[in-house]
């Protein structure tokens, strides 16, 4: 896999099926408890690596769908408090 931001496929019972945004087309699976947010299918996330420790993060100007910007506020909000 290769830090960059993908967009989520689908989701299975542990793991998430995601395929690069870029013009490559390469898909990958990541396990689904190792994202930081109750991720959704369409997200875009960004991943990458530090250390041996992948990294994810909602992209959240690039995702389009309206269920995982109001989960995502919603979250921020219960974050905050």
């Amino acid at each position: 896999m290769k830090p960059g931001i993908y967009k989520v496929e689908a989701i299975d019972k542990r793991t998430v099926l995601l395929k690069a945004t870029e013009e490559s087309g390469e898909q990958y699976t990541f396990p689904l408890a190792d994202f930081t947010y109750n991720v959704s299918v369409g997200d875009a996330v960004e991943i990458w690596q530090e250390g041996i420790k992948w990294k994810t993060k909602y992209a959240e100007e690039k995702t389009q769908s309206v269920s995982s910007h109001a989960k995502d506020f919603v979250k921020r909000i219960l974050d905050q408090e």
